[in-house]
C-alpha cells in the first residue's frame, strides 16, 4: 500500500437510493477513483491486508450511519462467482462482512448463492449488467429480521437490486445496502 493511497483515503458518508418499490438505501464511504480502484484490486486480487483494512474501515464508517438511520439485524454479503472465489482463495465480500461482524456484533448470513452463470460485470454497461445478473441469485433460506446487504462497490446497482430480489423472494426484509465505494452517478 503506497503512502499516498493511505493518505488520500478519506471515508465520508454518501447516501443513494435505488428507486425500486420500496426504495433501497445504499450507504457508501468513498467515491470510486483510480486510487480507490487500486485499493479495491489490492484487496480483492492480491489479498493485501492493508487494503483489506482500508475497505473495512470505510465500510464500518458507512455502516455506523446506516445503522443509526435505517437499522438492520444481520449482514448478507454479495457472493463472488465460484471460479473467482477459487482463484482468490476466499469469498472476498464474505470476509469483509465477517470483519464488520467482529466490530458490530451483528451476525453474517451467507444466504445468497449463484444459480446462473454470469459474466464479469466490469466491462458491461448498465443495461448489460442488469441483463447479466437478472435472476442469478437465490436465497438459501428464510431469515427473520432486516438484512443489510454488503458489497465492496456499487456502480449501477444491478447486483444490489438482484440481491434484494432474491432475498425478498424468500420473504426476507431488506433494510438496504452498505458498500465501501460507489461509482458516480448511480444509474
Amino acid at each position: 500500500m503506497c503512502s499516498q493511497c493511505r493518505k488520500d483515503w478519506h471515508p465520508h458518508i454518501y447516501r443513494q437510493w435505488l428507486q425500486d418499490a420500496p426504495p433501497i438505501p445504499i450507504y457508501s464511504a468513498v467515491p470510486y477513483s483510480p486510487m480507490a480502484g487500486k485499493i479495491l484490486l489490492a484487496a480483492k486480487e492480491q489479498g493485501i491486508n492493508a487494503a483489506d483494512h482500508l475497505l473495512v474501515q470505510a465500510m464500518a464508517h458507512s455502516l455506523k450511519y446506516f445503522l443509526h438511520e435505517c437499522g438492520g439485524d444481520f449482514f448478507i454479503p454479495v457472493p463472488s462467482r465460484n471460479a473467482v472465489t477459487r482463484k482468490r482463495g476466499r469469498q472476498f465480500v464474505g470476509f469483509l462482512s465477517e470483519e464488520l461482524s467482529a466490530l458490530t456484533g451483528l451476525a453474517v448470513a451467507h444466504n445468497l448463492i449463484h444459480v446462473k452463470k454470469v459474466k464479469d460485470q466490469s466491462s458491461l454497461d448498465a443495461i448489460e449488467r442488469q441483463q447479466n445478473i437478472y435472476h442469478s441469485f437465490h436465497s438459501k433460506s428464510y431469515l427473520s429480521g432486516r438484512a443489510i446487504i454488503i458489497d465492496d462497490l456499487v456502480t449501477t446497482g444491478a447486483t444490489i437490486r438482484e440481491s434484494v430480489r432474491a432475498l425478498r423472494a424468500s420473504g426476507i426484509a431488506v433494510a438496504g445496502a452498505v458498500t465501501a465505494c460507489f461509482a458516480e452517478p448511480l444509474r
